[in-house]
């Protein structure tokens, strides 16, 4: 990586870029290529995600097994 100069005094330099680096400012973000209604869908589809494992942590209690015990109940009910 290219060593920044922000005032010219090395330690200093060094601090201000490890603050900026774990503030995000060096990451590369992939390029916008999604189009608007791919975002929307993946918001959507991430949004149910979120909702089933908010179900399977209040009727479990937990993520851990979660498989195991949709597999069960439908062993069960079916």
């Amino acid at each position: 990586m290219k060593q920044s100069v922000f005032t010219g005094i090395e330690c200093d330099d060094r601090r201000i870029a490890s603050e900026l680096q774990a503030m995000g400012y060096y990451d590369e973000y992939g390029s916008e290529s999604q189009s608007a209604v791919s975002r929307v869908i993946d918001a959507v589809g991430n949004f149910v995600t979120w909702m089933r494992w908010k179900g399977e942590v209040g009727v479990y209690g937990c993520r851990v097994g979660a498989d195991y015990a949709r597999y069960m109940e439908a062993k069960v009910s079916a």
